[in-house]
């Protein structure tokens, strides 16, 4: 069942990136470290890059991001976060970005859902963007109902941003995706996630197509 999932990936990547399905395919490595203080806090710690390959291979920028979350009961959590992003065009300044969201996940049998409502605000030079962001995701195990060390799991999720900015029009973002993890360990994972977005949308409409490759330790 994996590799059938594997195949339809490399199908379709070709045939989107010689159409114009897409503007822009990027990819994002990261490292996601993640630890528990006692039953209710928990915190991670994210380090990212960006690189496009529109026009060769071009390192866009880093950032690196930590977060607490606070567990409410009835399967919520609170949380919040900062962000640094260091751009690596010397014209561009640099992101500090503050975050608050709340979260319900929880399983049904083997299939868990999770519902994110987020607030970001975006700090460059003197602007300051407001983004407030919904965000439905999924993930299912492959085998069984459980994902086991060895064993792949498949994630999906759909979220849709609304963007405020002074002086300017609002605008609105949607994204897709879909991907497949793999337990490597009790505390190992990985996964690689396609995610599809309509930036703008009710105007430009660029449309960009991430490759997100992600390392995830929990301690």
């Amino acid at each position: 069942m994996t590799s059938f999932y594997f195949r339809w990936f490399f199908l379709l990547l070709p045939m989107a990136l010689s159409s114009q399905v897409i503007d822009d395919l990027l990819v994002q490595p990261a490292v996601n470290l993640s630890w528990h203080n006692n039953a209710r806090w928990s915190f991670n710690t994210a380090a990212a890059q960006r690189n496009s390959t529109n026009d060769g291979w071009d390192a866009l920028h880093v950032q690196v991001a930590q977060f607490a979350s606070y567990e409410i009961g009835f399967y919520t959590q609170l949380g919040a976060g900062v962000m640094y992003r260091e751009l690596l065009d010397e014209d561009s300044p640099e992101e500090i970005r503050f975050t608050e969201q709340f979260v319900h996940a929880r399983k049904y049998n083997a299939f868990k859902l999770a519902h994110r409502l987020r607030w970001d605000q975006r700090w460059r030079d003197q602007r300051i963007t407001h983004r407030w962001r919904y965000r439905l995701s999924a993930s299912l195990p492959l085998n069984g109902s459980v994902t086991d060390a060895s064993e792949w799991y498949l994630t999906g999720s759909l979220e849709a941003l609304f963007i405020a900015e002074n002086n300017k029009n609002p605008s609105y973002d949607q994204r897709t995706s879909l991907g497949l993890g793999r337990k490597i360990s009790k505390d190992i994972k990985i996964q690689f996630v396609g995610e599809y977005r309509f930036e703008d949308f009710s105007r430009d409409n660029e449309k960009l197509l991430f490759l997100n490759l992600g390392l995830y330790y929990s301690m």
